[in-house]
């Protein structure tokens, strides 16, 4: 698949077995636009906010829509210890991920519990 309007044309076919209102349906757009993108005498190039809706909505990988290369996937991350990276004894052993990424995921999950934990602390003074 050479283009992005290839790509399009091949999502329609696999996820939505080649109805291409479903497709636009899906991504909330309108049918008649479709052909803008998938017919032979136009093939206009779908907007950013078109390949957004299509990342987020189907759940599809942005590079690979964008550029046919595929991204990357994040290996099975092996753990040792009680029960995941973040445990106390938690190794993360990944090939495709930096341990200083982990770490800042880390942080930033940190972060996020200790500050849902401090709204459960207000929400409870005030019972």
């Amino acid at each position: 698949m050479e283009t992005i309007n290839d790509r399009l044309q091949w999502i329609v076919n696999e996820k939505f077995d080649g109805n291409k209102a479903a497709f636009a349906k899906a991504i909330g757009i309108v049918p008649t636009s479709i052909s803008n993108y998938l017919g032979k005498q136009r093939a206009s190039k779908p907007s950013v906010d078109m390949i957004a809706k299509i990342v987020n909505v189907l759940n599809v990988d942005a590079r690979w829509l964008l550029t046919g290369e595929e991204t990357a996937k994040v290996e099975q991350v092996l753990t040792h210890g009680d029960f995941s990276p973040a445990s106390i004894h938690g190794d993360a052993v990944n090939g495709n991920m930096d341990i200083a990424v982990l770490q800042e995921k880390v942080k930033h999950l940190e972060e996020l519990l200790a500050e849902k934990e401090r709204l459960i602390s207000v929400l409870m003074e005030r019972k």
